[in-house]
C-alpha cells in the first residue's frame, strides 16, 4: 500500500480541529502521515493538536504568517509520502474516504484523484451534494474549463506530478489550487469518484466569500496570463474562461459598487439564472446578497 501524506494547513482552527484530525485517525485505510502546519496561529490549535497521541501526526509551526499556497508548500515539502492529500481543517473525511481509492493507488495511468463532496451549510446545518453527474477520468481540462469541480479536500495526487510542477503558484491566495490543476489537467489522467465522502464546510469565514476583489483580480491575472501565453488548451475553452471572469467581476462589485453600469452588466450576462440571482442581488441589501450566491 502506497503512503499517503495528509496536508492540513491551519491557522487558527482550534473551532474545527479535532473533527478534522479525527476523521482521519478514522481511516479504513492505515499507511499515511499527517502534516499539520500551524501556519501562526494564536489560538488553541497546537494543544488540541497535541492531545492526539499518534505517532503518524507531525507537527510544525511557522513563526511567521505565509500566504495559503506557500503555507501548502511548505507542508508538502515536509512530507514524505508518494501520494499527497489536502485536508483542510474545516473539512472532514468519511471513514473510508481514502479506502474507497486504494486499488486505484497502483494503477500507474492515473496521476491523481479527485471525488464529489458533501458540501455542509454550516448556518442551517445541512448538507447539499456538490455536483450530480458522473465525474470523468483521464484528461479532463476541457470539462473543468466548463465547470471546475475538483475540490482540495477531496484531492490526491501524485508527489512527482507535484515537483514537476513546482508546487503551487505563492502569488496566489485564492485560486492557487484551480491554477495547479488547470495546468496538470492539460497531460495527465485523473480518476474521478462520484460517492461523496467529503465534508466542505461552508461558512462565513470561507476565505473566498470574503475576498471578493482579490478573487477577481487573482483570476484576471490568471487569464491574463494563459491569453498571453497562447495555449491552445486555453484557446479552444477561452469563452467559458471570459465568463467565469465576468462572473468574478459582478460579485465582487456587487460589494463593492453597485452602479447603472453594473446593471447594464448583469441584464447582458449570458446564463438566464445567475442573472436572475445577479439581479435580486443588485437590489437587495448587502446583508442579504450572500443568499443568491452560487
Amino acid at each position: 500500500m502506497k503512503k499517503i501524506s495528509v496536508i492540513v494547513n491551519c491557522h487558527n482552527g482550534e473551532k474545527y480541529i479535532r473533527k478534522c484530525i479525527s476523521s482521519i485517525l478514522n481511516q479504513i485505510y492505515q499507511n499515511y502521515e499527517i502534516i499539520f502546519f500551524d501556519n501562526f496561529s494564536s489560538d488553541n490549535s497546537k494543544k488540541i493538536l497535541k492531545s492526539f497521541k499518534d505517532e503518524r501526526i507531525k507537527y510544525f509551526y511557522s513563526d511567521t504568517k505565509f500566504p495559503l499556497y506557500k503555507a501548502r508548500n511548505e507542508a508538502i515539502k515536509k512530507s514524505t509520502g508518494a501520494l499527497i492529500a489536502f485536508l483542510d481543517v474545516d473539512d472532514w473525511w468519511e471513514n473510508s474516504f481514502l479506502s474507497s481509492k486504494k486499488f486505484f493507488f497502483e494503477d500507474s495511468k492515473y496521476d491523481y484523484f479527485y471525488s464529489n463532496t458533501l458540501m455542509y451549510h454550516e448556518k442551517s446545518n445541512k448538507f447539499k451534494k456538490y455536483k450530480n453527474f458522473d465525474l470523468p477520468d483521464g484528461r479532463i481540462y476541457h470539462f473543468l474549463a466548463k465547470d471546475y469541480f475538483i475540490i482540495i479536500s477531496g484531492l490526491i495526487i501524485k508527489r512527482e506530478i507535484l515537483e514537476k510542477e513546482k508546487y503551487f503558484n505563492e502569488n496566489y491566495n485564492i485560486i492557487g489550487d484551480y491554477d495547479l490543476m488547470m495546468r496538470v489537467s492539460k497531460y495527465t489522467n485523473a480518476k474521478g469518484f462520484d460517492q461523496p465522502l467529503i465534508n466542505y464546510r461552508v461558512h462565513e469565514k470561507n476565505f473566498s466569500k470574503i475576498n471578493n476583489k482579490m478573487h477577481f483580480e487573482e483570476y484576471k491575472d490568471w487569464f491574463n496570463r494563459q491569453n498571453q501565453n497562447n495555449d491552445i488548451n486555453f484557446n479552444h475553452n477561452k469563452s467559458y474562461f471570459l465568463l467565469k471572469l465576468e462572473k468574478l467581476e459582478i460579485i465582487y462589485f456587487l460589494y463593492s459598487n453597485k452602479s447603472l453600469k453594473l446593471f447594464f452588466k448583469i441584464i447582458k450576462f449570458p446564463n438566464f439564472l445567475i442573472r436572475i440571482k445577479f439581479l435580486l442581488a443588485f437590489f437587495l441589501p448587502l446583508k442579504l446578497i450572500n443568499y443568491f450566491r452560487k
